[in-house]
């Protein structure tokens, strides 16, 4: 039996990035896992939430069979920090065939791999309320 937050990390890794670089694959998994502040216990509520992953509710989640298990050691080894965090500390990505969501102008880019693009939010001297 798989763990279900190691199945929903690796389907929102193989969904939004299966063809791109290992690295920007690593980084999809490190947005989500920061969203769920690094508890497997929020990771599926996290990828389930309306808008937060272009894939979700668009299409039925592959199952775990049918996933390659390259992803689910990704993702894996992603949950236990055992990879260096190639986003960079985003939260937030999209890919280069679409314009960055005018809602994300407060958002950093923090780097690029391939197609994918990582942001964050800007650091400011002031607080954030």
């Amino acid at each position: 039996m798989i763990d279900q937050a190691l199945l929903c990390l690796a389907q929102t890794i193989y969904m939004e990035s299966s063809v791109e670089q290992k690295e920007a694959q690593i980084g999809v998994g490190y947005v989500l896992m920061r969203r769920a502040d690094f508890d497997p216990k929020q990771v599926c509520y996290e990828m389930r939430k309306p808008y937060q992953f272009s894939w979700y509710g668009k299409v039925k989640p592959p199952e775990h069979k049918e996933i390659n298990p390259y992803f689910l050691d990704l993702a894996w080894r992603i949950m236990h920090k055992l990879e260096p965090d190639y986003s960079y500390g985003a939260l937030n990505f999209h890919d280069t065939s679409i314009k960055k969501p005018q809602s994300w102008f407060k958002l950093k880019k923090t780097v690029q791999w391939s197609h994918m693009i990582f942001y964050k939010m800007e650091e400011t001297k002031y607080a954030q309320y």
